[in-house]
């Protein structure tokens, strides 16, 4: 289950490239997370949670992005009132 814990620097991914964001008020969880990589890109693959108060996130949607696209997206994301968190408790 999620909880509120202490905040991140303002770096766009720690170290190993994985990074969870969260918009309490979509109720969502979003974490990105390093792919396979091929001889012509860098792959990360992104996760999209639903958060139920007292509930276990739900998987909604997993894709995969070039890495450059995702970086992008993350930062857009922050932006626009995501924040960074800790990955849920499992």
């Amino acid at each position: 289950m999620w909880q509120d814990q202490p905040k991140h620097s303002d770096k766009p991914e720690k170290a190993g490239g994985e990074g969870w964001l969260i918009n309490p008020a979509q109720q969502k969880l979003v974490q990105f997370q390093p792919g396979s990589a091929t001889a012509h890109a860098q792959w990360v693959a992104i996760h999209t949670f639903h958060l139920l108060p007292g509930e276990a996130p739900t998987l909604i949607t997993g894709r995969r992005m070039l890495r450059h696209n995702a970086i992008e997206a993350w930062q857009t994301m922050l932006k626009t009132g995501w924040t960074r968190c800790h990955p849920p408790r499992r």
